[in-house]
Order: structure tokens, then C-alpha cells, then sequence
């Protein structure tokens, strides 16, 4: 954190969640030198708070009691729904521990009955399987680059393993499918691009500062369709026991085909870039079905339901 003003709130923050810490763990919270967290404690300080400090082992910083923090103004509505967005980013960020601080902020301010009825939404909702855990220190930095318009470089691990350097100019973030997106123009290949955040990695902003692009808001457009059938490396069609307008709502997803080829049977089609997944996925389904292709989902099922078997005390059937 390299911003003076963000560093001293969040420096008063940490203050006001624990009653002492010690110099090396406030820098390390920081990112700072000792050095820079003395400037740092004075400039809280010149905002008018008194903070202790106690040199040597054994000492360290505190700020003293009864003094008031800044408020957060929300009514008991906007303080719920801030409570459900933190919940739901509590599975989607890596470290949970900042969602939770912030939770517990919330709470302070919420009145009995409100501060009981957040407690129990988090207790009754599981969000730990929600989405691949993004990292917030490349959230930030991609966030940061699309508003200052600043290039990015990264490392990459494409949907086929492959790991690649990336310099990009980043235009929007956005998460779709539960999965979080970097929409840029790759500037080496010349053309747009999508790159999800939890494949990103030695992230470095750059000090160039680019023009947004002519085209930009048609890329982008174009970058929010779903991924064509044709880019996953297994094409995957099922029979499915059951009427198309029957289907739960997740065989409707975009890339993916779903037509009722007679009554009570539907054809689903979509694509998988492991037959395992699609295994593991497919039996997930509310009814009996036939996998039509690939060869290779068709072996993947076969060998998670012998799997299956096994687990209950069956013998597998013969191929």
C-alpha cells in the first residue's frame, strides 16, 4: 500500500481492532518499513487521535480508550445488504480475515435484533464452494489498472495448462459464472482478450499510461458472450430423461444446447475441458441419462460410477 491517506485509516483501523500491536507486525500488516510506520502513526496522530507507544520488547502501539472512530452511516437495510455482499466475498477472496474484520464492523453498528438476523444468514449460508478463491492483492492491482488506465504484466496459465507472459492494456472486471474476469487488449497479440484472476500470477503494474481503444465497448461486449462450444477440448452430449421446460436451471447456462428430440427426452450439449469434471458434474443431474459423446466423458463416467460402486459394496459390472 503505497497511498500515505489509505495507509493512515487503514492504520487507524487495525488500532482500533486490537487494543496493542507490536511495530513489526503493524508494518507487516502495512507493507511498510519502521520507519515509515512512525510517519505513518504521526499522521493519525495530526488527525487528532492520541495512539501510546511503548519502545523496546515488549512494547508497541495502541490507541488510547474512549475515543470515537469515524462512524459508517447506514440504516439497518443498507447495513444488512452490506453484510450479505461481505458474506458472499468471503468465499471469493483469499484472505478471508479482511472479510471477516469488516463483518464484525458491521455488526457493531447494527441494533440487537439486526446484529442476531446477520448472525444467522451467515450461519445458515455456505459460500465456501462458491467460486475459485481470487487473490485481493491482484484483485486490487486489476481494479487500480482499469481506473488509472496503467498496463498490466502477469503470468498466465491458460485453460490448457500453458504458462504464458501477459502485457495487457485492462478495460473492465467482472465476475461472471461466479468466476472473476479481466477483459484487456493482450498488447503482444494485438487482439482482446478475457484472463481469469485466479490464473494470474507476479502481477506488475506498469507506468504507462494507455488511451482507451476505439473499440473498446464492442470488445467488451463481445467478451461478456459465453465461450463457444468449440473451445473446450470434450464436446459433451447426453439423452436426459426429461422434458426441456422440466430442466433445472443450470442446463440453460450459456455454453451450452438443449432441445427436446421426443417427449420426455431432451438432448443436452455442452462442452468440458476434463472428462473427469464433466463426470463429477453429470451426476449431479435430477434424472436418468445416457451419455451419446465423447468416448473419453463416456470412460469417465463409467469409472466414477465403478467408483461408486465400490464405495457402496458392489462389484462393477463388466464393460
Amino acid at each position: 500500500m503505497t497511498d500515505p491517506t489509505s495507509r493512515a485509516l487503514k492504520l487507524l483501523s487495525l488500532l482500533g481492532h486490537r487494543a496493542v500491536w507490536s511495530g513489526p507486525e503493524l508494518a507487516a500488516e502495512l507493507g511498510v518499513t519502521p520507519r515509515t510506520l512512525r510517519r505513518d502513526v504521526d499522521r493519525v496522530r495530526n488527525l487528532g487521535y492520541t495512539v501510546d507507544a511503548e519502545p523496546g520488547q515488549g512494547g508497541g502501539y495502541a490507541l488510547r480508550r474512549g475515543q470515537a472512530l469515524p462512524a459508517l452511516s447506514l440504516d439497518e437495510d443498507e447495513a444488512l445488504a452490506v453484510n450479505l455482499a461481505l458474506t458472499v466475498t468471503t468465499g471469493q477472496v483469499a484472505n478471508a480475515e479482511v472479510v471477516s474484520r469488516a463483518l464484525a464492523k458491521i455488526d457493531g453498528i447494527l441494533p440487537p435484533a439486526a446484529r442476531l438476523k446477520a448472525r444467522e444468514l451467515r450461519a445458515s449460508t455456505d459460500m465456501s464452494r462458491m467460486t475459485a478463491s481470487v487473490d485481493q492483492g491482484i484483485l486490487a492491482d486489476c481494479a487500480d489498472a482499469v481506473r488509472l488506465r496503467r498496463r498490466l504484466r502477469f503470468s498466465y496459465v491458460d485453460r490448457n495448462g500453458v504458462l504464458t507472459e501477459r502485457w495487457v492494456e485492462p478495460h473492465q472486471v467482472s465476475c461472471r459464472g461466479r468466476v472473476w474476469y479481466l477483459a484487456a487488449y493482450d498488447v503482444a497479440r494485438e487482439a482482446w482478450r478475457s484472463f481469469r484472476l485466479d490464473r494470474m500470477a507476479d502481477m506488475r503494474v506498469g507506468g504507462w499510461i494507455f488511451r482507451r481503444r476505439a473499440d473498446s465497448d464492442e470488445a467488451l461486449e463481445s467478451l461478456r458472450e459465453p465461450m463457444p462450444l468449440g473451445a473446450y477440448k470434450h464436446r459433451v452430449v447426453i439423452h436426459a430423461k426429461l422434458a426441456a421446460e422440466d430442466a433445472p436451471e443450470y442446463m440453460h447456462w450459456g455454453s451450452s444446447e438443449l432441445r427436446e428430440i421426443k417427449p420426455g427426452v431432451s438432448e443436452f450439449t455442452t462442452g468440458a475441458d476434463s472428462p473427469q469434471q464433466a463426470a463429477e458434474w453429470l451426476i449431479l443431474l435430477p434424472c436418468e441419462f445416457t451419455v451419446v459423446a465423447d468416448a473419453e466423458v463416456r470412460a469417465a463416467v463409467a469409472a466414477l460410477g465403478d467408483r461408486l460402486r465400490r464405495a457402496a459394496g458392489s462389484t462393477p459390472s463388466d464393460p
